[in-house]
């Protein structure tokens, strides 16, 4: 091999570790700060709701890596890796199930139209106590209703929305969220433990060329929840934002969310060909938690939440 040939060579793999360390820098820095990102023609909801996703850029920097060669470049790549860690790590570390004393179920899915008598009857086999569906067609919940009459003869719904029970519920209303339509209902589950105050809504789609609908109802619903002097209250449903959304975030000041019993993200959305986005929650604020389980139910196209909640102060 000629001289010239070699300093040829040499440049390329200098070259190659420098856009490896550059990319490293800019990968952190992407994971830590993306709430930041201009939302131009919807780049910011991209990047927020695919956060967890950009994980994968370390494998691909650690391909690059091995060709490029060299100790700092591969040192690099720690900092993405512990950006990583740090800002989504804890979410996809499975929490310990606990036994409940008083305990509260609630399943939530989006029915996504006529899915909807199949899964609730599949939500109702899990011995949830509270069933609370999205996207129900107009009068659909006429025939839920009767599905459930044995098991959860208490209900309550509007518009895509509605609620079964076997406590009975008290105080229930529509919530004005700022669309046209109802597509969130706040009530009172009669509990023997007391009321608890349960909050169910299906949100307005987001998509990169508008989700100005979405970001209205997610803000006006946390001005609900933040006035709410309920001690004990849980909201479940499909808020069509992730957990790293930057306007997910007032409804995630509001209310704690509950986290996934088993490895990984509780990714919800779509069903097939795999989950990518973890779109639907059970939140709370004064309730502890016990266990949060993904579920196949019924057709549509999200899974379902099963969430265990303790009511007792002692706990």
């Amino acid at each position: 091999m000629s001289k010239a040939s070699h300093r040829r060579l040499t440049a390329s793999r200098i070259l190659a570790r420098l856009l490896v360390i550059l990319a490293s820098l800019a990968l952190a820095a992407l994971m830590v700060f993306h709430q930041q990102v201009p939302d131009v023609a919807g780049l910011g909801l991209v990047v927020d709701n695919l956060a967890p996703w950009l994980g994968l850029g370390i494998v691909a920097l650690f391909l690059f890596a091995l060709a490029a060669g060299g100790r700092g470049t591969f040192l690099m790549l720690l900092l993405p890796a512990l950006a990583w860690s740090l800002s989504f790590g804890g979410q996809v570390l499975p929490t310990a199930q606990r036994v409940t004393v008083d305990g509260l179920s609630i399943a939530t899915q989006n029915v996504h139209g006529r899915s909807d008598i199949d899964s609730a009857l599949a939500l109702a086999d899990t011995g949830a106590s509270v069933i609370a569906l999205q996207e129900i067609e107009q009068g659909r919940d006429v025939e839920v209703t009767a599905a459930l009459a044995q098991t959860h003869p208490y209900f309550y719904s509007v518009g895509t929305v509605g609620v079964w029970s076997s406590y009975p519920l008290a105080n229930a209303e529509s919530l004005d969220l700022g669309l046209d339509w109802s597509r969130a209902l706040r009530l009172d589950v009669q509990t023997a433990s007391g009321p608890v105050r349960f909050y169910t809504v299906h949100a307005a789609s987001a998509r990169p060329t508008g989700h100005a609908d979405r970001d209205m109802m997610l803000s006006n619903l946390a001005r609900y929840i933040a006035r709410d002097p309920a001690e004990r209250i849980i909201a479940a449903g499909d808020f069509n934002a992730t957990a790293t959304d930057r306007h997910f975030a007032p409804v995630a000041r509001e209310l704690e969310q509950m986290r996934y019993n088993g490895w990984g993200l509780a990714l919800t959305w779509p069903r097939t060909p795999f989950a990518m986005l973890g779109i639907d929650h059970v939140m709370t604020r004064g309730v502890q938690h016990a266990s949060l389980q993904r579920i196949d139910a019924g057709n549509s196209d999200h899974f379902a939440l099963v969430a265990e909640l303790e009511l007792a102060d002692d706990a």
